[in-house]
């Protein structure tokens, strides 16, 4: 079985495939994008926390090598007395020396201070219960020992111990040597360097506790982040490397790059927020989806012109196939009517050359009555036959359309019965349009009796006049060569049971019904579609079922008691659409 393709996706698949191209190519640009804005944040995440962690580790190192010398300076020493003078001026220059070091302090082994720097404003108090005292006391063996951050009892900020042993020459504990460092003064170090906005720098011993932090955040100095920093499990594996993750700290995601120290027991956090490393991503996929959007846009655009000019295309050919339709129904029926016009006369020729040979004879007289009585109406059917054809004869002249309409409102009501109401709005006052006021009037009754019989359970028909500035079509139709050319709508309305869109397509057809056998010869509208084609007017028909039919008659006016004007078909209307023997041209019967 094979598929149809669509009109529509036909016409536009070119179009669809460029844009299905772009729109692939867009996904894998921004893809590609993505990745490499991922890559790069990386790196420098790796690049950036590797060289914070040297500078870090040459930063300890620097403190381990100054509290290596004081101990050798001690052990030298062993009789130095308490604070004295030339071991404290060694102290202070080492202290100099030391950007991130607030104090240098020597333990004895019974717990007391005997050399600071900050003496004598710091009292002499007794540290034993110190961590960084009691580990060395307990652990000949242990090294350089970085404390936990702490409080100061000299002035209650926060310090951060770095400390080692102090060995008698018996090998017994001799005290403790201690940096006291200010971790303020790293996270005054890390402001400086651009880690972009909402980055970090962070310092942590290897238990994961926070030694210090940039941005600041004194909540988070002393704090274990062992498990839930991701640093500490992918330290397992690697001494350093990079992973994302959400931020304990403040929720924000982040890409953190991590090292560890070495020798030294701490490691380096560098974190670049997810936001700044995809920014230039983001505003370059903006870029592209603005682009793209606006090729889509452009694309809906053409599929809405293309589909409107194929459904007006679509309605032109179905215009142009009823227009068709109905001339050649003209045709024939003008032709038949004609033809049975004569044999008419004939017969009612004949009747009358009989009647005066039968005067004397009562049945025969009747017959010929009876017969003439048929002929009349057969007479009746063929000027309607012709009335559609355009081919009766109109006898026109200046008629006021309001004044025509309200004096024929008495007919009108009778015509429309007992349970429906006839409603004028004439608001044409002063119209003139040259055409047969017989025939207008014949036209108004028919519509207002259709109107009646799609209201079987009553209603009211509304017959509404009104001065419009143009026709609201113009394919039949062209204005007069005056400026100042107005014309008038008569519209009926009726609230009744309204038509299908298979009965409106048929609506104008000759014979065509929708009443019962006997009921109607279906020739009303064809007779008004006739008229109002020879009187150089317009009919429009609008119906829905169950919301009633509203039909429009349109004429040109006309200036003073008589005037004359000449609409024509428009020239791009093809000569067999033009009806044969029609006194003025141009009229269209157009369901809306």
């Amino acid at each position: 079985m094979r598929l149809k393709s669509s009109p529509l996706v036909t016409a536009l698949a070119p179009a669809l495939v460029l844009v299905a191209g772009i729109v692939i190519l867009s996904a894998f640009v921004l893809w590609r994008g993505y990745q490499d804005a991922t890559r790069r944040g990386e790196e420098i995440a790796g690049n950036l926390v590797h060289v914070l962690a040297e500078q870090s580790q040459r930063t300890f190192q620097a403190i381990d090598f100054t509290l290596l010398g004081i101990r050798e300076t001690l052990a030298a020493k062993p009789d130095l007395p308490p604070n004295d003078p030339h071991f404290q001026a060694d102290l202070k220059g080492r202290v100099k020396a030391l950007p991130y070091v607030r104090g240098l302090i020597v333990v004895g082994p019974d717990g007391f201070l005997i050399h600071d720097t900050g003496y004598p404003k710091t009292p002499r108090v007794n540290v034993a219960d110190r961590n960084y005292f009691k580990i060395h006391q307990k652990d000949p063996e242990l090294g350089l020992d970085i404390g936990h951050p702490i409080q100061s009892r000299a002035d209650n900020t926060w310090v951060i111990s770095i400390s080692r042993r102090i060995d008698r020459p018996d090998g017994s504990f001799g005290g403790v040597v201690v940096a006291v460092v200010d971790p303020f003064q790293f996270e005054s170090f890390f402001r400086g360097l651009a880690v972009g906005r909402d980055g970090f720098i962070a310092l942590l011993l290897r238990d994961g506790t926070m030694l210090a932090r940039s941005p600041a955040s004194e909540q988070a100095i002393g704090k274990s982040f062992m498990t839930a920093s991701a640093a500490f499990r992918h330290l397992v594996e690697h001494p350093h490397g990079v992973y994302w993750s959400v931020s304990p700290v403040d929720g924000i995601s982040r890409v953190v790059g991590y090292k560890s120290l070495g020798d030294v027991p701490a490691l380096v956090l560098v974190g670049l927020a997810s936001s700044s490393v995809y920014q230039p991503w983001y505003e370059y996929a903006t870029v592209v989806v603005a682009t793209v959007a606006v090729l889509l846009g452009l694309v809906g655009v053409l599929s809405l012109l293309v589909r409107r000019g194929r459904e007006r295309k679509r309605a032109e050919q179905e215009r142009l196939g009823r227009a068709q339709r109905l001339e050649a129904l003209g045709h024939i029926a003008g032709g038949i009517a004609h033809d049975f016009g004569n044999t008419i006369r004939i017969v009612q020729s004949t009747c009358a050359l009989l009647k005066p040979s039968v005067k004397d004879d009562p049945e025969a007289r009747a017959l010929i009555d009876d017969t003439e009585r048929f002929l009349k109406g057969a007479k009746d059917m063929t000027e309607r036959l012709l009335a559609f054809a355009r081919r009766q004869e109109l006898k026109e002249r200046a008629t006021r359309i309001d004044e025509r309409i309200a004096g024929f409102a008495t007919i009108l009501n009778q015509a429309a019965g007992p349970r429906a109401a006839v409603e004028l709005r004439l608001n044409a006052d002063g119209a003139v349009c040259l055409l047969d006021p017989v025939q207008f009037e014949a036209a108004l009754l028919n519509l207002v009796l259709n109107a009646r019989d799609a209201m079987p359970y009553g209603g009211t028909i509304t017959v509404e006049t009104a001065m419009i500035a143009s026709p609201r079509s113009r394919a039949g139709l062209r204005r007069s060569s005056h400026p100042e050319q107005t014309w008038v709508r008569i519209s009926v309305i009726d609230s009744g049971i309204g038509m299908s869109r298979t009965v409106l397509e048929q609506a104008f057809d000759p014979f065509f019904t929708t009443k019962g056998p006997g009921q109607g010869s279906g020739l009303g509208l064809s007779q008004v579609l006739g008229f109002a084609q020879q009187s150089a007017g317009e009919v429009r028909l609008e119906s829905e079922e169950g919301h009633g039919t509203r039909i429009r008659l349109v004429f040109p006016t006309i200036s003073g008691e008589r005037g004359e004007i000449k609409p024509v078909v428009a020239s791009h209307v093809a000569e067999a659409d033009r009806p044969p023997g029609a006194s003025r041209s141009g009229a269209q019967a157009k369901p809306d």
